[in-house]
């Protein structure tokens, strides 16, 4: 996960913050949805690599502490799909997590990790950079909130707000896909009342107090947040992207989660701004 201000950094140094991480306060139907986006995710990598005929560049924005990186180097028919893997976060638990996790598996000849805002990610758009899939797994895209985000004022957020917040981040990772490459947003939440229930009986096993009750977000006390989505609204925070090009992939039979892909065509390059 991404703290989403500078100073909201030292929040996920708490101990609140390291159970989030720790499968023993992770619900099941959270590890649910992990494994499911998993398995998508390895279709998706073959499918670029068989679609470029060579290993892809892939960046993982809220790399964690690297989950997803090892199990898919475990797997060496998909792990020779991948030529580089770079991953951002911006929390020093999980970047300290995250690169002992690469270290010890010897995998640093193909991934790198760094301290890195992905409020920030325009400034690649000057570089070399650019990648074949970008991906955002375990519900991450859906962490980011405004910069106008304050306990005192958390009812007072309107859509546009929390529309313009997502787009600072995924229009610059749009815009970093190579022609045909494609954006993973690996697990969001479904907008509806058991999900919402089901995110706080997460925050709840991790010691947190939930301060919202009828927003499309839940949010704690601690500043933890995570939104909730349904098709209309990803339609519209993607609203450069051809909505034909957006694939909505159920993750379980019983409304909690879905998987978005979104390919990018050449003949849709994005001017960012």
């Amino acid at each position: 996960m991404l703290p989403i201000r500078d100073d909201m950094t030292e929040m996920y140094n708490t101990s609140e913050a390291c159970r989030t991480l720790n499968e023993k306060y992770i619900t099941a139907y959270l590890e649910q949805a992990q494994w499911a986006e998993f398995i998508e995710l390895k279709k998706v990598i073959t499918e670029l690599a068989e679609r470029k005929g060579s290993p892809i560049d892939i960046l993982d924005i809220g790399i964690g502490d690297a989950r997803i990186t090892i199990h898919l180097s475990e797997i060496e028919e998909i792990w020779k799909c991948i030529e580089r893997y770079d991953g951002i976060d911006i929390s020093d638990v999980c970047l300290k997590l995250a690169k002992k996790n690469v270290r010890v598996r010897h995998l640093s000849d193909k991934v790198n990790i760094r301290k890195f805002d992905a409020r920030n990610l325009g400034q690649l758009l000057d570089s070399d950079k650019r990648y074949d899939l970008i991906i955002c797994t375990y519900f991450t895209a859906g962490n980011f909130v405004p910069d106008s985000y304050s306990l005192n004022t958390i009812d007072d957020l309107d859509d546009l707000e929390i529309k313009n917040s997502f787009q600072s981040i995924f229009k610059p990772a749009y815009a970093l896909l190579r022609p045909f490459g494609e954006l993973f947003l690996g697990s969001v939440y479904i907008d509806n009342t058991s999900t919402e229930e089901r995110q706080r009986q997460f925050y709840e096993n991790c010691s947190m107090t939930v301060i919202t009750e009828t927003t499309p977000f839940t949010a704690t006390k601690e500043g933890f947040w995570s939104f909730r989505f349904t098709e209309k609204r990803i339609k519209d925070f993607f609203d450069w992207v051809d909505s034909e090009k957006i694939r909505f992939i159920p993750l379980d039979t019983y409304n909690f989660a879905m998987m978005i892909r979104i390919i990018k065509e050449e003949s849709k390059m994005l001017f960012y701004e």
